[in-house]
């Protein structure tokens, strides 16, 4: 009965392993373009630590010198005490 149809009854046979196959080249593929948490530009930039007080102190003390608003005696002051503080 089932010799007719080829393979003993199994002629279905490759259809499942191709099916997978596909599946999992198109899962691949999918993943490399960024889909289901693969590699992507936007995931690949860690998160930017919070800054203390005392860098965003420097930053602005920086930022004076920068403009001219303190010179350069007093930025050092300014300086030495805050690193004095971290």
């Amino acid at each position: 009965m089932f010799h007719q149809a080829g393979m003993h009854g199994f002629h279905f046979f490759p259809f499942p392993i191709t099916l997978i196959l596909l599946l999992i080249i198109g899962f691949l593929i999918a993943r490399s373009y960024g889909y289901f948490g693969g590699s992507s530009t936007a995931s690949k930039v860690a998160p930017e630590a919070p800054k203390s007080q005392n860098s965003e102190a420097l930053d602005i003390l920086s930022r004076r010198f920068a403009t001219g608003e303190i010179d350069e005696e007093e930025f050092q002051k300014r300086t030495q005490v805050l690193r004095l503080n971290l």
